[in-house]
């Protein structure tokens, strides 16, 4: 097993597959340094060709509750429209959806602002019965601003993509399956022993066009 801990996420490899946890609970804010730590992960995970999948999950009760606002807004205000803030954190997460094996995110309570969108960079999303999604930063006078409005959209239909993102409203569980957010529910406390079974599932060459019938095929046999 392979293990390292930062100061805001915990990784590690077992088994060839690799586990990342968000580790700053109980809200497991997203902050400046969750971002720089994600960006030097990044050659670790890109350069490990034997990994098989990867699994992203919060410590305690909750994904995360999105990004740390404290910071967020000085940061705005500091860098005249945050292009290159933005930019840069987009940059520390986007290439999650572009690895060659699966990557899953598993969700527990809250999964909200940038959160989401990190999850949205997951090939695949379980969820537990009690997880709440949404992208709230319009009520902050603010916008999703790392690709959240472009995945949502591709995954569910624009009109009620917009609906969620222009309101900020929050929505429950059920609703992100009915969406296309989350692929299936699970009971909380399964939800890591899930992602492992279905990552074991796949066939020596993940195709990411059948991303489909992975998942219909593992929920069907869970029934």
């Amino acid at each position: 097993m392979v293990t390292r801990k930062f100061d805001t996420i915990d990784w590690c490899v077992n088994d060839q597959i690799g586990h990342l946890v968000l580790n700053q609970p109980p809200s497991n804010k997203m902050t400046v340094a969750f971002f720089s730590e994600m960006t030097d992960l990044k050659g670790e995970i890109t350069g490990l060709t034997s990994l098989k999948a990867l699994i992203i999950s919060g410590k305690g009760r909750h994904f995360s509750s999105g990004a740390d606002l404290d910071e967020l807004l000085p940061e705005i205000d500091r860098n005249a429209g945050a292009e290159s803030f933005l930019q840069s954190n987009y940059t520390a997460l986007s290439y999650l959806e572009t690895l060659p094996f699966p990557v899953i995110s598993v969700i527990r309570g809250a999964c909200l602002g940038s959160a989401l969108e990190l999850a949205l960079f997951s090939h695949f999303r379980f969820c537990g019965e009690e997880a709440v999604f949404g992208l709230p930063e319009t009520t902050f006078n603010l916008i999703p601003g790392i690709g959240g409005i472009q995945r949502f959209a591709a995954l569910s239909r624009k009109a009620r993509a917009l609906d969620y993102i222009l309101t900020g409203r929050m929505f429950d569980a059920q609703r992100a399956l009915e969406l296309g957010i989350v692929d299936a529910i699970w009971p909380k406390i399964k939800l890591v022993d899930e992602a492992i079974v279905f990552a074991k599932q796949f066939p020596g060459r993940y195709e990411k066009g059948m991303r489909e019938v992975y998942v219909s095929r593992y929920v069907r046999r869970k029934r």
